[in-house]
Formats: C-alpha cells, structure tokens, sequence
C-alpha cells in the first residue's frame, strides 16, 4: 500500500520564497555596500563625520540659542545686541481732588458774605456759594490762625464782624463782645428807628440764640450781622437794618 503524502499549502509555499528572495537580495545589498565603503574608507568616513558635524550645528543654531548667535557663521549686516524692548509704564499724574464746600448744604447768606470777604484778603478761593463745607472751614481757620483768633472754622457774626475790620487794618481783641458795637455808629432817629428799637431787637435776637449781644441799643456792626442771620433764616429781606418787622418777628417767636 502507498502512503498519503503530506499536502503542500502553495500560498504559503509562493509566500516563504519571496521572503527568502528578499532577505537574499538585502544581503547582498549590504555585502556589495560593504565592498564599496572597504574599497574607500577615507572618502566614505569623512562624509560620515561631515553630516554628524553640520547636524549638530543646525540643531545647537535652530534648537538651543536663545536669541541671536554672537558668531555667526554667515553674516550679511551689521549685528548690534541689543537689550530686550521695555514697554514704558505711563503713571497716572495724581490731581488733587479740587477743595470745594457741600453742595447739600442749603445758601446761607452769612456764609456767603464771610466767603467773600476772605476771597478779597486772599484766604478763599473756591466758589463764593454760600454753603459750609470744607473750602469755607479752611479759609476761616487759616483767617483765625493768622489773626491769632480762637480757630474753630465756624462762620458767625462775630468773625465777619473781625473780618471786616482785619480788611481796614484795624486790631481785634477776640474777646470784645459789647465793645465791638463802637458808639460812633450808634443810631438815632434818623439811622434805623432809635436806640430803643435796637435794645428790644438785640435783647430778642439774644433770647433767641442767634447770636451773644448785649442790649445797649448801640447798632454796631456785630448787631447788624446778627440782624442779617435772623433775616435770612426767617426769609426776610436781608437788609442788617433794626426794623418793627424783626422786632414783631423775634416776639412772635418768644410768644411760641
């Protein structure tokens, strides 16, 4: 009897030939290269170390320089290094908030009087508006201070009557109450309804705190100012003069 013989797959049989053709063929390759580089060792050696050279420099010259190269190898214009550029910070000029007064605070014409008045000596210099604020207490304290007057900043009768004066060059003692009311201003019957209507309204205006006088029925100028504040507050005309209308208006009070 035969024996079965074992059957040869031919695809694998094709498949294992082009390898051993190729494998072959690579080896040969390599031997022939081999022979060509033994054939010139020099040449093919200095080629070698050529490419590793010129790679390394591209490499250190792409890769590895932080800025320009300070040798360069290939130079076509001058090269100056120069510093990395430093934007200028621009600093905001400070201003100073401009001084000025509260414009919540309601025009008093006392206030407004004193503003002037320290514009014109040269110790105000914001608005003339009429209202307290931090411009009016600046002017005052430093008009006080330089007079060597008791500084509080406070705006009253009896600073615009020693505003006034220190603008004539007259001296001030600040702790003269009665005696600012001079007897060569003193009323009579024909300057503002006679010394007694001055007594009644400087002894009303003084029961109604609107400011420290004593009832001599002289009308001096600290009397006047007095006379104006209460006009202002009341909304009356705003004149300084003694008249019957204060006098009834300072009653009408006392009478509440």
């Amino acid at each position: 009897m035969r024996k079965p013989s074992a059957r040869r797959d031919p695809a694998g049989g094709l498949a294992g030939q082009v390898a051993l053709l190729a494998a072959r063929a690579s080896l040969a390759g390599l031997a022939a290269g081999a022979r060509i580089v033994a054939a010139r060792p020099a040449l093919f050696g200095g080629i070698a170390v050529f490419s590793i050279s010129a790679g390394l420099v591209a490499d250190n010259a792409l890769n590895r320089q932080a800025g320009p190269h300070r040798h360069p190898m290939l130079v076509t214009r001058g090269f100056e290094p120069q510093a990395p550029a430093v934007r200028p910070v621009r600093e905001a000029a400070a201003k100073p908030a401009p001084i000025g007064n509260d414009p919540r605070i309601l025009a008093f014409p006392l206030v407004r009087e004193v503003q002037s008045l320290l514009a014109e000596q040269g110790y105000y210099s914001a608005e003339v508006d009429g209202r307290a604020g931090q411009a009016t207490d600046l002017a005052i304290r430093a008009f006080q201070k330089d007079r060597g007057l008791r500084v509080d900043g406070m705006a009253t009768p009896l600073l615009l009557t020693q505003i006034r004066a220190a603008g004539q060059v007259e001296e001030i003692d600040p702790t003269q109450v009665a005696s600012l009311e001079s007897p060569d201003v003193a009323s009579d019957a024909s300057g503002g309804g006679g010394s007694e209507l001055v007594r009644q309204i400087q002894a009303g205006l003084s029961d109604a705190k609107v400011a420290d006088l004593r009832a001599d029925g002289i009308l001096g100028e600290r009397t006047r100012a007095a006379i104006r504040t209460f006009q202002a507050l009341e909304s009356l005309d705003v004149t300084g003069e003694p008249s019957q209308e204060v006098l009834d208006r300072l009653r009408a009070i006392a009478a509440r």
